[in-house]
């Protein structure tokens, strides 16, 4: 009976939170963040203020949560891209990175306000809460030990994926959202071949 119980304060926490989350993506996606009160994602939630600090430090805090519950999902089907493909065809690490990558964009092609969100948003300290976030954790692992028996060292490993993260992340943004310097279908081509040379250096 405890053990229910404990499970429905758990459920009910997270579809609070989840709430929470939903709303200010919404806002955050449509006004902006720096024009979303507190009050205005307590409100479109639907639940109380004092909510909202049992889960959240303040707004910022939000924002970093709902980038990574949305990143997380981002990678999370980017990494199942590349596991179907893996099941219809031989795949070298350099395959499964292009894959991923460009399973990553284009879904962003698909909803650039999320994109112009974490691009906004993405700083180094939530790239690094994101490093350890456990959901994310699979993502970085596979390219972190796949790396690793190509011969390289997990610290390198680590750096090439942040550079890799933020060259797409940077090149996404401004062809995608901004429609600037060149369109995205576009500089692909050039995106990967720059890929193809930071992982084979």
């Amino acid at each position: 009976m405890e053990t229910v119980k404990k499970a429905k304060i758990t459920d009910n926490k997270s579809l609070k939170m989840a709430k929470l989350r939903d709303a200010a993506y919404e806002l955050f996606t449509s006004i902006g963040v720096h024009n979303t009160r507190i009050d205005d994602i307590v409100k479109n939630a639907g639940v109380a203020k004092g909510t909202f600090y049992l889960y959240c430090k303040d707004k910022y805090d939000l924002v970093d949560k709902v980038i990574l519950r949305k990143s997380t999902d981002v990678i999370n089907n980017a990494m199942k891209a590349v596991a179907d493909k893996q099941q219809k065809q031989e795949m070298n690490f350099l395959d499964n990175v292009i894959v991923f990558v460009d399973h990553l964009v284009e879904y962003f092609k698909s909803d650039k306000k999320l994109l112009a969100l974490i691009y906004k948003n993405l700083s180094w300290d939530l790239y690094e809460k994101a490093l350890t976030y456990e959901e994310m954790d699979g993502a970085k692992q596979t390219f972190i030990q796949k790396f690793i028996t190509n011969g390289g060292d997990s610290e390198i490993a680590r750096q090439r994926l942040f550079i890799i993260v933020s060259m797409v992340g940077a090149v996404c943004y401004n062809s995608i959202v901004l429609g600037i310097p060149y369109p995205i279908d576009r500089i692909k081509p050039e995106l990967y071949r720059s890929i193809t040379r930071i992982i084979a250096s």
